[in-house]
């Protein structure tokens, strides 16, 4: 302990240390000196020295403009100028004072400069010590300090804060007692304690050491005889230690108490057995432990806070960790259970009432009445030990507050299924968030509790149950002990029971034991307030698997009501919900419990308020979306009005952001769309597919697209007109062309022609030009060339009279196509080179890139080879900046066979490299093929 050392060097050798360059020591524990580089700059008790000693001995060095006075004060009344001219004379010779500031003043010396500040930190450093080491560290310590006299000199007015260092010292002096005792230092003990006794003769714990100093030579008659003796002048002991020890030494059926019995100062160790298995936190116990290791070094405070969701395994982890460190502080444990999560037979814990039962575990007699009082007085019996105290399921910040200590070398852990925001706040705590385990720990635990026998016949069933049980350790404790002696019929039963929601609870409980996730989650759910009672079922019938700020209020609205923003920081706070940026996020058996178990007591029937629930969140989950598909594709046209709100959200009309929103948002559209289709509910079960296509094709998402789109042709048979049916057809056509399948592909747009020619004007016409367009490039694709060219050619004539010139610049496009596969490679360029140019007056960059892209073929076919690779760059570029990564990365695998043959290899790996990202980003598919590609150009 580096840093103990060198407080003891401090304390024996006169504190001394560079401050603003200069070498400043002081002294206060006697006479006041100060001395600035080696020059005294203040001796004596002239009102420089007064005005020094009530600074560097008042609480943070600081002192009030009042108090400052008072000390200063003669016969006159002392002006703030007058202060003002003090302290800048102090000021002047002693550095670190500064100018009066809020009616207050304080002097900033360096911790080694004073000797009671090496004093202090020497005692703290001696409390993590035991036995003769603690003994000889305090010895060392007091010789800088004797007598326990302090400003001697200063006038009267100082007589209080004498007072006050004097029982400072006095509580070294008799813990250095103490530390005699345990070390069998018989002589020093009855000396030392006999010469204090002489001093401090009211003093009981002084006199308890003298008795047991004189054991050792006094008869039981004699020791008697001194006790009587000092009742008589001073009245009964009431010290409950002394007590014991009168009892122990002079009297009793037991006789003379053996000197070795134990400790004179009562040394609780309140840790209860570990019950539950610490279940894969390896991880945490050792950077915690480091952590206090690093703090005890420094002789510092230490304080932690375990918090996570019910059944995450927080006091397991408490309680395990107080058992690896416990030896570490020689003055005991302390541990409360503060029930800060009510059961309904137990009230929250009392602080007033847990300190009562701290001080008297602690063998502290003291008058203080009060919460306030009581928790000074555990402070200060904690400033002379080293003791680590547990505190288990805390309600709040303000439970905590009292039991913690001043300072010093004590540790404290409290476990809190609050987040304890507060306590981050207003102290310095190692905030440890403990979440479920990782999947290969919670298949570990479940492995080890099945024979093997069995497992090998059920192992591949052990992951799903690590999965349903959420990698909750009370959930995994659970089911271990209900897979222990199981066939392998019964473990696959215990499976299909948690595979169904509803049932899911009554697997996780455990009858006549405290292993029950249900329970654990009713605690919590309890204390909530009506509001967050309401949010937290909503939450659940949200499918999941997270929920931004701005829905979550959203749905609120149609709740409970009240301060929907409060509600959500409270479900935080209790970690029933998981936050994560701006996302908010149910663990399943959470879900579980809220959708089942919890009644929202909003105000009305439950299933009316479901209803309202399900449709609030689908039209947000519709409106979001369709906002973000706007931004990334503004030429699209689907029946939705967006509310002002959700406009404004959208705001930026950056498409790079649009895509990310939609990245963040895309699990829970998707299972919003799952949602409309159990509950039946047309209207969503076809527009949250269309307005998410746009996005699903840019990011690869084909057959998502297809799967949400199938029902979707259905649904929209009742709800919508027949030219949004047939682009329905034409979004489900072109999903399964690019998953790679032609086979209904013609029939679809077969279907979407024929909705078109139902549409009447020129809504109409515009979809049958754009149904014509799409069969066409199927056609194509199955090589029917006659056939395509002929829809091509309708469709370009419909888009012309229609006056839409992206169709027409599409259809151009596609006859460039078809030119080229004839091999007509300048007629090609022209349609081509018609279309980019009209591409160019429009914002469809999409469709600008995909006209490069065939201009690159056709330049490609001229052997054009430069020209080629300036088409296939540009086309690049405008695919990543739409953020369209197929098409993007089928560019660059063209381009970069342009430039392997055009013998440029480093500027082919580079794009080849964008290819494998880009294939990695979107699940792998082909990404083998083009890493051989790489090695054979390496």
């Amino acid at each position: 302990m580096l840093r103990g050392r060198n407080m003891l060097l401090g304390a024996a050798d006169g504190a001394a240390e560079v401050h603003e360059g200069k070498v400043v020591r002081a002294r206060v524990l006697g006479a006041v000196e100060v001395f600035v580089a080696g020059d005294r700059v203040v001796k004596g008790a002239d009102k420089m020295s007064a005005l020094f000693a009530l600074l560097a001995t008042a609480d943070e060095c600081r002192a009030t403009v009042e108090e400052i006075k008072h000390v200063l004060r003669s016969d006159k009344a002392v002006s703030d100028n007058a202060v003002s001219q003090w302290l800048k004379l102090v000021r002047d010779v002693v550095p670190g004072v500064p100018r009066m500031r809020l009616r207050e003043c304080s002097i900033n010396l360096p911790r080694g400069g004073l000797d009671l500040f090496q004093f202090r930190d020497g005692v703290l450093y001696a409390a993590t010590l035991c036995g003769q080491q603690r003994f000889d560290t305090l010895d060392l310590v007091m010789t800088g300090w004797p007598h326990g006299e302090a400003l001697q000199g200063i006038p009267g007015a100082f007589e209080a804060r004498r007072s006050e260092l004097r029982m400072e010292w006095l509580r070294a002096a008799i813990m250095r007692l103490d530390a005699a005792y345990q070390a069998d230092l018989d002589e020093w003990l009855r000396e030392e304690a006999a010469d204090l006794g002489r001093r401090f003769p009211r003093d009981e714990r002084i006199f308890r050491y003298h008795l047991i100093g004189q054991s050792s030579r006094l008869g039981r008659g004699a020791l008697r005889g001194l006790v009587k003796q000092r009742n008589e002048q001073y009245g009964a002991p009431r010290n409950p230690e002394l007590i014991e020890t009168i009892a122990d030494l002079c009297g009793g059926a037991l006789g003379r108490r053996s000197r070795r019995a134990g400790p004179l100062r009562s040394i609780p160790q309140q840790l209860p057995a570990s019950g539950r298995p610490v279940l894969g936190r390896d991880g945490h116990l050792t950077s915690l432990r480091e952590f206090l290791d690093e703090r005890r070094e420094q002789v510092s405070s230490a304080l932690i806070a375990l918090t996570g969701m019910p059944g995450v395994g927080k006091s397991a982890l408490a309680l395990r960790l107080g058992e690896l460190v416990q030896r570490d502080y020689p003055d005991g444990v302390l541990w409360a259970d503060l029930h800060g999560v009510a059961d309904g037979t137990m009230a929250a814990a009392d602080p007033e009432q847990v300190l009562d039962r701290f001080l008297a575990d602690l063998s502290v007699c003291t008058n203080a009445t009060g919460l306030e009082r009581k928790s000074a007085a555990f402070r200060t019996a904690l400033t002379t030990r080293s003791v680590l105290i547990v505190l288990d399921d805390a309600a709040d910040a303000e439970q905590v507050l009292p039991l913690l200590p001043g300072g010093g070398a004590c540790a404290v852990i409290v476990t809190s299924r609050d987040s304890l925001a507060d306590l981050r706040a207003r102290k310095e705590v190692n905030m440890r968030p403990i979440e479920p385990l990782d999947s290969e720990t919670a298949e570990g635990i479940l492995n080890e509790a099945v024979d093997s026998g069995v497992l090998r016949r059920v192992g591949h069933l052990i992951s799903e149950l690590a999965e349903l049980c959420g990698s909750l350790p009370l959930a995994l404790t659970v089911v271990s002990k209900r897979i222990e002696g199981r066939t392998s019929d019964g473990i696959r039963a215990l499976v299909t029971q948690l595979r169904e929601e509803r049932r899911k609870l009554d697997a996780l409980h455990l009858s006549g034991h405290d292993l029950s996730v249900r329970l654990a989650l009713d605690c919590s759910a309890r204390v909530l307030s009506p509001e967050a009672r309401c949010l937290l079922w909503q939450l659940a019938v949200h499918p999941g698997p997270g929920i931004s700020w701005s829905a979550a209020v959203d749905l609120g609205s149609v709740g409970a009501g009240g301060d929907v923003g409060r509600a959500i920081e409270e479900l935080v706070r209790a970690n029933l919900v998981q936050r994560s940026s701006d996302r908010y996020r149910l663990h399943d058996l959470v879900r579980a419990y809220a959708r089942h178990e919890l009644d929202p007591s909003a105000g009305g029937p439950r299933r009316q308020l479901e209803e309202a629930t399900v449709r609030r969140v689908l039209d947000y989950q519709l409106q979001y979306v369709w906002a973000h598909d706007q931004v990334i594709d503004p030429g699209r046209t689907l029946p939705i009005n967006l509310s002002e709100a959700i406009r404004r959200m959208a705001g930026s009309r950056d498409k790079k952001v649009a895509m990310l929103r939609l990245t963040e948002e895309y699990e829970a559209a998707m299972r919003c769309t799952e949602l409309a289709v159990q509950k039946g509910l047309n209207h969503y079960i076809w527009l949250l597919p269309m307005a998410l296509v746009t996005y699903q094709w840019r990011r690869n998402h084909h057959a998502a697209a297809y799967h949400n789109l199938m029902p979707a042709a259905d649904a929209c048979r009742e709800d919508a007109s027949p030219g949004d049916q047939a682009m329905v057809h034409r979004m489900l056509a072109g999903s399964e062309m690019r998953m790679g399948s032609d086979r209904q592909v013609v029939w679809r747009l077969g279907q979407a022609i024929r909705l078109s020619e139902r549409e009447a004007g020129d809504a109409g016409r515009l979809s049958l030009a754009r149904s014509l367009h799409m069969r066409a490039i199927a056609l194509r694709r199955q090589d029917d060339l006659a056939a395509a060219e002929e829809d091509y050619r309708r469709a370009l004539d419909m888009f012309r009279d229609l006056r839409d010139p992206v169709g027409e610049a599409a259809a151009l496009n596609g006859l460039g196509t078809l030119r080229h596969d004839h091999s007509e490679y300048d007629a090609a360029l022209r349609d081509c080179g018609d279309a980019l140019r009209i591409f160019e007056t429009t914002t469809d960059l999409n469709g600008m890139a995909n006209v490069l892209v065939t201009l690159g073929k056709i330049h490609l076919s001229r052997s054009e080879r430069d020209e080629a690779l300036l088409v296939y760059q540009r086309a690049i570029g405008i695919y990543r900046d739409l953020g369209y990564w197929p098409n993007e990365a089928r560019t660059l695998r063209r381009y970069a066979d342009v430039l392997t043959a055009a013998g440029r290899v480093p500027d082919a790996v580079e794009a080849l490299e964008r290819v494998v990202e880009l294939l990695e980003s979107m699940g792998g598919e082909g990404l083998r093929e083009v890493q051989n590609l790489l090695g054979n150009l390496g």
